[in-house]
């Protein structure tokens, strides 16, 4: 019988007794198994009583002997106390007898250290008398190493020496030796960096170093080969070449430049980013024709000023990539946001109309879509839903643009311009539907009249196309509805591109992350930076998906009921016209029996004994208007099918109804 479980903290005893009654024998009855349970159970009982009192016997046993050892303990810890109040004592005791021999010695330190210093003092100006007067013989020898010890002297003796009335003198001579020391080691010091001798620069750094003049040793090497950089740029730029293929073997010369240049100066310089940096940001600057006029030119001279300006950026962002993979095994980067930050500056001001570029573009594209050409009806809604997915393909790849221009920072004016864009659009498609009504005859004061048999005859001649407009109307419903579905749809993807952006525009370069995106718009557009930080922000903390392109999804919303409202003036068009004949049909103008005035007689009343007799038969008008409405459910029934369409369904959803008013769809 598995007793251990007694122990358990969560011990249940209805579980134990079920699990030991489940576990008997098949043969044993349950009476027996349950009596056997309950006499283990009972020895199992008398054994930890056993135990129990055991255990208690022997605390009671050794409960005086703990009791003692605790009196012990306490006796003893009142005579430490005792000690150390006397040590404390002796200690104040101590203080109080040899305060005045302590303050002797403290005294007498002193006087010997400023006895050591005066020493020293001594020493350094007797050694800087010394140097001093044979340092024109060892300049007159023109060795460098000799030359550098005896200003290494001199400098320290200089130290020493602050406090001398003749301390100025003595350290504009020593600047002035230094001066001669570095014209003469100067163009040594630049053959070895033109030679890249690194044993011989090493020497250098350590002479200028030395000299507290290492700073100077960086400009020395920063002045020699920055114009090797500046040459290079002007032995590959040629006007006409395309500055794409230009700036491409420009920066592959660059990083082949950086890439040599970095491996060397690491084993010469204490910090060679930071040279490295200065030494490449300031050719950047120098160079003829500067990068931002080249860029402007290619861009206003090329048909695709963004496509142009694309490729470029691509080509820029893919050389600070390669830079940023050649310095990732250095720990501090800082040193090359300078440098980093002056390849992006010569595209701050085309990165600025980046709004502007981006429009031109769609509004050509936008030029190039003729949707009133042919004017005839079909054609016009024929193009009309051809170009719905054609305009939104543009937006989508205006977004991407934007992404690969701007790194997202022109996501705000991208916002400004894709409703300005569609803004133009859907006053265009405006103008096809009032194009349609126009050529429906719905915007005449009045239903044409003539003569009824006139108008038959031309209706007959025009039965199959009547219902022409009806299905134009619809087509024109569906578009409203492609619209309105791809109007989310790049409502969505604007919301995703923000959200990927985010990360990267929070934390844009700086020194402590000198490849971070290139924040070119605070500084230039500081209105339009406030706004794209309230963007991410909307974005960010927004439940659910953010509308925005609210203006142009209205503007959409107009357009759908403005198009709803065509459906129905074109579907009731031929009801109001067939009415309008009633009047003037020849059973209302005939005359009575006794030559009594008729209808057709102006401002004159027919007597109602006198008005036409009726038939069970319809007259022909009547037949015409209810084949009109018998034949409607059939000529609708291709766009009613609205669940096998996405884009109906969506517009009748949007739409309202414009007779009876709004509609739950």
């Amino acid at each position: 019988m598995e007793l251990s479980r007694f122990s358990d903290p969560e011990f249940d005893a209805k579980e134990w007794i079920n699990n030991a009654l489940r576990s008997k024998d098949a043969q044993t009855p349950m009476d027996a198994h349950a009596s056997m349970l309950v006499m283990k159970l009972q020895l199992f009982i008398q054994e930890v009583n056993g135990a129990l009192e055991e255990t208690s016997q022997q605390v009671m046993d050794n409960l005086p002997r703990v009791l003692r050892d605790v009196e012990g303990v306490r006796h003893e810890t009142s005579l430490l106390k005792e000690q150390m109040h006397i040590v404390r004592e002796d200690i104040k005791k101590v203080e109080s007898d040899t305060a005045l021999s302590m303050q002797k010695l403290v005294d007498l330190d002193a006087l010997k250290t400023r006895m050591v210093d005066s020493q020293s003092a001594l020493k350094e100006a007797d050694n800087w008398t010394t140097l001093s007067s044979d340092v024109d013989t060892v300049f007159e020898s023109q060795d460098i190493q000799k030359i550098a010890e005896k200003l290494s002297g001199m400098q320290q003796s200089l130290k020493v020496l602050h406090d001398v009335p003749d301390f100025e003198e003595r350290k504009k001579l020593l600047e002035m030796l230094k001066n001669r020391l570095e014209a003469l080691v100067s163009p040594r010091l630049i053959a070895a960096f033109n030679s890249q001798s690194a044993d011989e620069t090493i020497h250098y750094v350590k002479i200028f170093t030395d000299m507290n003049r290492y700073s100077q040793l960086e400009s020395y090497y920063v002045g020699s080969q920055k114009v090797a950089v500046v040459e290079l740029w002007s032995a590959i730029y040629d006007p006409s070449k395309h500055l794409h293929e230009c700036l491409t073997t420009f920066y592959d010369e660059l990083l082949s430049k950086w890439l040599s240049k970095l491996s060397w100066c690491s084993q010469v310089f204490l910090n060679p980013l930071g040279v490295l940096s200065t030494l490449f940001f300031q050719a950047l600057d120098l160079l003829d024709p500067p990068l931002a006029r080249c860029l402007d030119s290619a861009v206003q001279e090329s048909r695709n000023p963004l496509a142009t300006l694309s490729s470029l950026r691509q080509v820029t962002l893919r050389f600070v990539g390669e830079i940023e993979k050649s310095v990732a095994k250095f720990q501090d980067t800082s040193a090359v946001f300078r440098f980093v930050e002056t390849v992006h500056v010569p595209y701050c001001q085309l990165l600025i109309r980046y709004q502007s570029l981006e429009l031109q573009l769609l509004q050509q594209n936008l030029q190039a879509v003729k949707l009133l050409e042919p004017s005839g009806m079909d054609d016009i809604v024929s193009n009309v839903s051809k170009s719905v997915p054609e305009v939104f393909t543009w937006g989508t790849e205006a977004l991407e643009r934007c992404g690969h221009v701007t790194d997202g920072w022109g996501l705000c004016g991208l916002l400004k311009t894709l409703e300005s864009f569609f803004s133009q659009y859907l006053s265009t498609v405006a103008r096809c539907v009032q194009e349609v009504r126009s050529g429906c005859g719905l915007d005449q004061e009045s239903p044409s009249t003539g003569t009824g048999a006139s108008r038959n005859k031309s209706r007959k001649a025009e039965k199959q196309e009547e219902w022409i407009p009806l299905q134009g109307a619809f087509n024109l419903i569906q578009c409203c509805g492609e619209m309105i579905l791809r109007t989310a749809s790049l409502n969505a993807q604007i919301c995703s591109a923000v959200a990927k952006h985010t990360p990267p525009l929070r934390s844009p370069s700086s020194p402590q992350n000198p490849f971070g995106s290139f924040n070119y718009l605070q500084s230039l557009r500081a209105e339009e930076y406030k706004s794209l930080m309230q963007l991410l922000d909307t974005v960010e903390n927004g439940e659910g998906e953010t509308q925005l392109l609210s203006s142009m999804a209205s503007q959409v919303c107009r357009m759908n009921n403005s198009v709803h409202k065509l459906a129905f003036d074109v579907l009731f068009s031929e009801l109001k016209q067939k009415l309008a004949e009633v009047p003037t049909l020849k059973v209302w103008g005939e005359v009575g029996s006794g030559g009594e005035v008729t209808a057709e007689s102006p401002g004159v009343s027919v007597p109602h004994d006198h008005l036409p007799q009726f038939s069970l038969s319809p007259l022909p008008y009547i037949t015409e208007i209810g084949d009109y409405l018998l034949t409607l459910p059939q000529e609708l029934e291709p766009f009613t099918a609205s669940h096998e369409s996405a884009a109906l369904m969506a517009a009748f959803k949007a739409g309202s109804l414009p007779y009876p008013g709004t509609v739950e769809a």
